[in-house]
Order: C-alpha cells, then sequence, then structure tokens
C-alpha cells in the first residue's frame, strides 16, 4: 500500500475507502472495512505532507474512524469480541495505520463495562512511542487524547485522578518532545519555516494540559506536589524558546489562579532556568494578568460591610525578590525587557496594594540604576519603554491619574532620579502628560479626586520635577555665518513654538499648584505667599524662559494684594499688618519685573512695560499713592530707554493714557498731573505727525475725567474729577497742528475729522466754560476740514481726467471724480494710519476685512475723509433734536 502524491488525491482516496468502509459494515464484513480503513490511514503516511495538509486528512479520517468505532461497540456481543480484535489489530502492516485502528478498537473496548481500563490505557499509551516521526506522532498522540477524553478511569475509583493525571502528563512529555524535534528536521535554511510549522501544531500539545487542568480541579495539594514539578522539568529540560514561551503561558492560562498564587514561587524560580531568548517579560506579565484578574474576582464577591482584606500574603515581595535575582544573574538583560517586567510588577502593586507606593519607589530605584549602568549605550527604543513607564502607559492598576502622579511625585525619590537622567525629549513627553493630566486635559473631571497640597515638602518635589521644562533652552542665532550652524539654527526653528507650548504649560501649572493650596494647613495669606514664592524662585531657573512664566507669578501676586486688602477691611484690627504686607507683596512684584528685564532685555519690554502699568493701577486702586507712582516711573523709564520703534511708541503711549484716565489717588501730592504732562509731551515728540495728532488728541481726555461707576462715581454728583478744559483745549489745537502739517492731504483731512469727533464728544460732556470748546471752535474746525476736502475733490477730478485722456475716453470724469460708479469695496483708515478694506458691505453682515492696504485708487483714498465727514454730519443733523446747541453747528 502506497500513499497518494497529492493532498487531492488523498482527500479522494480518504473518501472511496469510507464509503467501502461503510458498504461492508453494513453487510456485517468486518475484515473487509477494517482492510478499507488500513488503506485509508495509509494516507497519513505521507512525509510530504505540511502540518495544514495533514490535519485536514486528519479531520476526514477522524470522523470515518467514528463510524468504524460506533460500529465496534454497538457489535461487541454479536460475535465481534473487542478483546480478541484489540490483538488482531496489531498485526496490520504498517506502524501507522496499526496504531489508529489499535487506538480506535481499544478506545471501543474501554466503552464496554468491566473492560481492563487500566491495562488498555497504559498500553496504547506505550505502543504510540513506535512512531518517532514528529508530525505523525504528534497526530497520533492527540488522536489518543481525543479518543479517551471521556474514557479514562471514573472519579470514584481509587488513586483515578493520580492515575488519568499520570496518563495525561505522558501523553504530554512525548508530544512535547516530538514537537521539540521537528525543529531539527530537515535542512538548516529551512529553520525558520519548521518554526512556523511548530507554530501550527503547537495547539496539540497545548490542549494535554487543558485536559489535566479537567481532571485536576480543585486538586491543589496534586498539582503542587506532583503535577507541576514534572511540567516546570519538562519546561527547563528543552531548552527550546518556542516550546517554553508557549508551555509557561499555557501553564498560567489553564490552571486556576489560586494555583499560581500558592505556586508563585516555583513559576518564578523556573522562569530564571529558561533559554537566554525566552521573553521573560511576556512570562511575567501572562502571570500578573492572572493574578490581577483573581484579586479584581476576590474584591467584587465580597459584600459591602465586609472590611476583611483578601489579601493575607505580600506577593509583591516575592516578585521583589525575582526581580533583583533576575538582574543579578542576568546583567546583560536590556532595558526594554527590565522595564516591561516593571511595568507588569507596578500594575500588580497598583492593583493589590494601590496605596503602598514605596513599593513603586522601589521599582523605579531598580530602572535608575539599570539605566545608570547602562549609560549613553541605550537605545530610542529603551527610551520609549522609560516614557511607557514613567507616564503609567497602558497600566490597569491606575484608577485616579492626579492621585496616582500626585503620590508619586511627592512620595518617590526615584522617580525623580530616574525622570533626570533620561534625555530631554523623553523628559518633555513625560512632563507634558503629566501636566495635562493635572491640568484636567485627558481625564474625566467627574471621576477625579481633588489634589491638595498640604506641606511645603510636596511643593518643592513637585517642582523639582518641573525643572527640566523649566530650565530648557531657548533658542539662540549662531554667532557667525558658519553654514553648518546656520542649518542647525534653522532646523531648530520649528522647535521655538513647542518651547512656549511648554512654558504655557508650566504658567498654568503655577495657577494650578496656587489654587490647589490646602487652606486648612496655609490659613493665612502670608503663608500662602510663602508657597508662591517657592514657586517663583524655582522658576527663576529658567533664565530667559522667565518672560513666559513670571507674568503668571505676577498676576498671582496681585490676587494676594486684593486678597488683603479685604482682609484689610474685615479685620480692622490688623489694617497696619495687611497694609505693610501689601507692600511687601508689591516689592515681589518689581523684583519679577527687574528680572525679567536682567534676563530677556529687549525680548519682552512690551511686556515688563504692561506690568509696570497694571501693577501701578493695582496701586492706585488701593490708594497706595506712591507705590502706583514708582511703577508708573518705571514704566517711563521702560517706554524711554527701550520702545524705538514708533509704532510701538505709539501704542504704549495710548495704552498708558487709558491707565492714568482711570486712577484716583494719584491726584494728591500733584502725580497725576506730573505723570499726564509727562504722557503728552512724549506724544507730542513722536517721530510721524500722524502718531503726534492722535496721540495727544488721546491725552486730551487725561485734563477731562469720566465716571468708574463700579467704583460708586456718578456723573453730576462727583466732584473730585481732575476736569481742565484750558488744557483740554491746547491738546486739541496742538493735534490739530499736527493733522495740518501732514503732507498726505488725504490723512491730514482724515486727521481733522477725528479731532472734531473728539470735540465734539467734549461738547456733549460738558458746556463752552469748562471745556473751552465751543461753537465758534467747532465751526472753524469744519469749516476748515470742508475746504481741505474741496481742494482733495479737485484733486482727484485732474488726475481722472489725465488718466482717461492718456487712455483715450473723455467720459465718466465727472462721475468718477464724484466717486459715483458703483463699487461696493469700502475703505476706512486705522487709528495707526494702514488702510482697511471692508468687502461687500451691504451684502454681508460682517464685512470681510483686509489690513494694510497698499495699492488704492486715488478716489478711494479721497473717499475715506469724505464718508467720515458725512457720518459725523449726520450725527451732527440727529442731535440737534436732542440738544439745541447743535443748530448752532454750522454744515
Amino acid at each position: 500500500m502506497s500513499y497518494s502524491e497529492t493532498v487531492e488525491q488523498a482527500i479522494s482516496n480518504i473518501k472511496q475507502q469510507t464509503v467501502l468502509m461503510q458498504r461492508s459494515l453494513n453487510n456485517k464484513k468486518l475484515m473487509d472495512a477494517l482492510k478499507y480503513t488500513s488503506t485509508m490511514l495509509t494516507e497519513l503516511r505521507n512525509p510530504k505532507l505540511l502540518p495544514k495538509q495533514y490535519y485536514e486528512l486528519y479531520i476526514q479520517i477522524f470522523d470515518s474512524l467514528t463510524i468504524l468505532s460506533a460500529y465496534l461497540v454497538e457489535n461487541h456481543s454479536n460475535g465481534h469480541h473487542l478483546a480478541a480484535l484489540y490483538e488482531l489489530v496489531q498485526y496490520a502492516g504498517n506502524v501507522v495505520p496499526r496504531l489508529y485502528l489499535m487506538i480506535t478498537v481499544g478506545t471501543s473496548y474501554l466503552k464496554i463495562p468491566n473492560s481492563p481500563r487500566e491495562e488498555i490505557l497504559r498500553d496504547m499509551i506505550e505502543m504510540c512511542r513506535g512512531v518517532q516521526n514528529p508530525i505523525r506522532g504528534l497526530f497520533l498522540r492527540y488522536y489518543l487524547s481525543q479518543r479517551t477524553k471521556q474514557l479514562l478511569l471514573p472519579i470514584e475509583q481509587k488513586d483515578s485522578i493520580e492515575f488519568n493525571s499520570q496518563f495525561i502528563i505522558t501523553n504530554f512529555i512525548e508530544m512535547n518532545k516530538l514537537w521539540v524535534r521537528l525543529q531539527h528536521q530537515g535542512p538548516l535554511r529551512e529553520r525558520d519555516q519548521r518554526t512556523k510549522e511548530r507554530k501550527e501544531l503547537q495547539i496539540l500539545v497545548g490542549s494535554q494540559l487543558v485536559r489535566l487542568s479537567q481532571i485536576v480541579d480543585d486538586n491543589l495539594t496534586l498539582y503542587e506536589e506532583e503535577i507541576l514539578p514534572i511540567l516546570l522539568e519538562q519546561i527547563v529540560q528543552c531548552r527550546d524558546v518556542v516550546c517554553q514561551e508557549y508551555l509557561y503561558d499555557v501553564i498560567c492560562q489553564v490552571f486556576p489562579d489560586e494555583f499560581h498564587l500558592k505556586t508563585l514561587d516555583a513559576l518564578l524560580d523556573t522562569s530564571l532556568q529558561l533559554n537566554m531568548e525566552v521573553s521573560v517579560t511576556k512570562i511575567i506579565l501572562t502571570l500578573c494578568e492572572r493574578l490581577n484578574g483573581y484579586i479584581e474576582r476576590i474584591r467584587q464577591n465580597q459584600s459591602e460591610d465586609n472590611d476583611q482584606n483578601p489579601i493575607k500574603e505580600d506577593i509583591l515581595e516575592r516578585f521583589w525578590k525575582h526581580l533583583l535575582k533576575l538582574n543579578d544573574e542576568r546583567p546583560d538583560l536590556s532595558i526594554q525587557e527590565l522595564s516591561g517586567i516593571i511595568l507588569s510588577i507596578m500594575n500588580l502593586s497598583l492593583i493589590w496594594y494601590p496605596t503602598n507606593i514605596q513599593n513603586l519607589n522601589k521599582l523605579f530605584g531598580l530602572v535608575t540604576q539599570k539605566c545608570k549602568d547602562f549609560g549613553e549605550e541605550r537605545t530610542q527604543d529603551s527610551e520609549s519603554f522609560m516614557v511607557k513607564l514613567l507616564t503609567a502607559h497602558d497600566l490597569d492598576g491606575v484608577k485616579n491619574y492626579k492621585k496616582y502622579f500626585f503620590d508619586i511625585i511627592t512620595q518617590c525619590d526615584s522617580f525623580q532620579d530616574l525622570l533626570s537622567i533620561q534625555n530631554s525629549l523623553s523628559q518633555m513627553d513625560v512632563l507634558t502628560l503629566i501636566i495635562n493630566c493635572f491640568l484636567g486635559n485627558d481625564t474625566d473631571k467627574k471621576s477625579e479626586s481633588q489634589i491638595l497640597i498640604s506641606t511645603k515638602t510636596q511643593l518643592e518635589r513637585f517642582l523639582i520635577i518641573l525643572e527640566p521644562m523649566i530650565t530648557i533652552k531657548t533658542l539662540t542665532p549662531p554667532p557667525d555665518k558658519n553654514t553648518n550652524e546656520i542649518k542647525e539654527y534653522n532646523a531648530q526653528l520649528s522647535r521655538e513654538y513647542l518651547l512656549s507650548v511648554h512654558q504655557e504649560k508650566l504658567a498654568k501649572m503655577c495657577h494650578f499648584l496656587i489654587q490647589n493650596i490646602d487652606k486648612t494647613q496655609f490659613k493665612t495669606v502670608e503663608s500662602q505667599l510663602e508657597l508662591l514664592l517657592m514657586i517663583k524662585n524655582v522658576y527663576h531657573k529658567g533664565g530667559k524662559n522667565i518672560r513666559f512664566t513670571y507674568p503668571t507669578i505676577v498676576t498671582n501676586f496681585w490676587r494676594m494684594i486684593r486678597k488683603c486688602n479685604i482682609f484689610k477691611v474685615k479685620i480692622p484690627k490688623r489694617k497696619q499688618y495687611y497694609e505693610n504686607l501689601m507692600k511687601q507683596i508689591f516689592k515681589y512684584i518689581s523684583r519679577c519685573i527687574n528680572d525679567m528685564f536682567n534676563n530677556c532685555g529687549n525680548v519682552c519690554m512690551d511686556l515688563i512695560y504692561k506690568l509696570n502699568l497694571q501693577s501701578a493701577a493695582l496701586a492706585d486702586q488701593l490708594s497706595l499713592v506712591e507705590i502706583s507712582y514708582d511703577f508708573f516711573s518705571e514704566a517711563f523709564s521702560v517706554f524711554e530707554e527701550s520702545l524705538s520703534d514708533s509704532r510701538t511708541q505709539f501704542q504704549a503711549l495710548i495704552f498708558m493714557a487709558q491707565t492714568l484716565q482711570k486712577t484716583r489717588s494719584l491726584y494728591k501730592e500733584d502725580y497725576y498731573n506730573q505723570l499726564i504732562v509727562r504722557t503728552t509731551l512724549h506724544g507730542s515728540k513722536l517721530l510721524k505727525k500722524e502718531d503726534q495728532c492722535r496721540a495727544v488728541y488721546v491725552c486730551s481726555h487725561l485734563w477731562w475725567a469720566t465716571e468708574i461707576s463700579s467704583i460708586g462715581e456718578e456723573e453730576g454728583e462727583t466732584t473730585n474729577f481732575v476736569r481742565d478744559g484750558k488744557r483740554v483745549l491746547e491738546c486739541l489745537q496742538r493735534s490739530l497742528r499736527a493733522a495740518d502739517s501732514r503732507m498726505d492731504n488725504v490723512e491730514s483731512c482724515e486727521l481733522m475729522v477725528e479731532i472734531l469727533n473728539v470735540c465734539l464728544y467734549y461738547f456733549v460732556h460738558g458746556d463752552e466754560q469748562t471745556t473751552h470748546v465751543g461753537i465758534s471752535y467747532i465751526n472753524g474746525l469744519i469749516e476748515l476740514i470742508k475746504n481741505n476736502l474741496k481742494s482733495l475733490r479737485l484733486e482727484g477730478e485732474q488726475r481722472i481726467s489725465e488718466m482717461n485722456v492718456n487712455n483715450g475716453d473723455s467720459n465718466n470724469v465727472n462721475n468718477s471724480a464724484n466717486g459715483s460708479i458703483a463699487n461696493k469695496d469700502k475703505y476706512v483708515m486705522g487709528l495707526d494710519g494702514t488702510y482697511i478694506k471692508l468687502r461687500n458691505i451691504n451684502n454681508s453682515s460682517s464685512a470681510h476685512i483686509d489690513f494694510k492696504i497698499k495699492d488704492m485708487n486715488i478716489n478711494d483714498m479721497i473717499q475715506i475723509p469724505v464718508e467720515h465727514f458725512d457720518r459725523t454730519c449726520e450725527y451732527i443733523i440727529n442731535q440737534r433734536d436732542i440738544d439745541n446747541r447743535f443748530k448752532m453747528v454750522e454744515l
């Protein structure tokens, strides 16, 4: 008998022989049926079959043999005694058909009452040794396992569990040997192919352990004393990587968690004896996952009123000892592997002992030492593992990330040590995730408990963790024009944005820390101020980076000053104390601003200027006159010494005027008058005439204060306003002179219209005797504007005429000059002198704006002051119904 050449032929032959076998069985011709069965089984002798092909044939043959087995059991008492038949089939010519037939007849005999079960089982498993070909032997023993699944010794029989488990273990050992032997079949170049085939067959071996777990059930003593030692011995002795990894995983998966808890030491010790190429990380991970699942189920089954702790032994200590032993015996173990193991153990610790942070501290310490041992030999992969470790990536045990990181940062010295030896990018990744966690960017706030800083030590540890992000270097230009340095500089330009993002997070973190101070521990403003000073001192290490973070410090100083002012009112007995404390805090603010000046220079002069003004305004609100004046003086010093750009100077003076106009306490000792005169003087000295004009007419409001309703002032009832109409008129006249001297007629006329609007403001809010801005002055200004607009129209007509003559077109001259041509685009002039186009303002609720229009038609430019003046005239006409004085304004 021979096997078929192809799988298709083999399948066809099996089907044909199966039909012949069934026909013979129907005709009670058992010998013929056995002959056809033997022919069919010959197909399993083909050495060219791949595992998948062999399995396909095996399934079909298994179904056919099931038919034969059913017939044998049914006809046992009708002349086909299975004991005799069991002896008969052992004379088959080929060993593979012989053993399949023997197992089929033998397992059929086991179904007969009073059959010699133990003798038959031992005989079958011994006879299977006759096939040593790996694939044939594996499937033969798998067939034995399937046929005997429900036919082992009954449970009620004495020593049945021991015998049944021993039977399965023996079959498992032989199958494992065959499986390992498969790796060494064929030429060396096909080794990878053999490995692939072995992984396809591993389920056959693993099925034996599944059967074993079913036999053992809950017999821990049998498992611990007899079964597990044999299994672990087989794993260690085979020295095969694929085998050891798979079988260790199967043991962890198929046996109960309680068994693993009791035999943990044996499992961990065995992992140290495995092949050096075996992934210990995977083994520990699987074991930890099973134990974590066990404790979760235990806790779920506990009743709500049961306070008993289900953990009776410290399994983490056993893992820790294993980890130390592993590190000693395997000093070459990579950081990736060690980090993976520690991640698993960390998760175990967080689930079993969520309140014991020192367990994590020990684990971080071990990784830190490992990183130091490897030094610069660490790879990029190891750095990514470090980020996962430090950020609790993929750890199921972390239920409250804010609480986790807070406890880690404030209680684990090793965490900071490990973070400090990582590269800059890794540190930024870790800190970014931690800060996002605290700021609530990646967690559900409803599930997070509030974090409170109750001691200075906690804050100090927190700030130490943030130092890598605080001290990250800013981008500086190369000192010379070396090509390589310039390329490197350009390559780093994209990091400037990232730098500002990091500093923004630090600024937000400052607010978070101050807002989460435990008020029961830090009851006084002074104690809270001490914590803010700690943050300031650490942020100072950032050097030039303080331009991003110090404004936050200053803002919190302002908040504490306002808090002191509230307490000063509520507690009159301590009024002097809080006044002194406010003055001290203002000194801290001044120190912060000076630090920004010394470290950052011209980069943040505009910011320094504004911080001085805002601090001055706050001091004025609190009636701290001297302090307010000092901050205003500092702002002027910055303006005079550091703000050189004309546009920046103009904006700075506008901001100064806005701030001064709201002050009140500076009226004392003539400070206010000194400051507004200085402001106006600077405005009149700006480089550009248009800036001079606008700055001076804005400064006119400094001599005509308006009420601030938030502090209880009301128009007509509050009498302590600074209002000097004579000075107002002087400012307007000086502004008008600057506008008239502007060489650009369009802009000069536009400035005059703006001045007219300011004059109308004073006309509405006062009378001529107080404001000195009367009807005659307004009428004169209107007449001047009209004359200038007339000149602009004539200029426009002349230019358009010249353009049309050059183009050979003399039509539409008057229409073009008068702006009668349909044009949906409208233009206005901004306060900084730039032209602004408003597109489709008639067809859209919100106009599209284009800034800084450079190329404009002369007619469009003329229309700007014309339309502005028309709107002003319309306002005057409307006011005549309200105020009779406007009827004397000549339009």
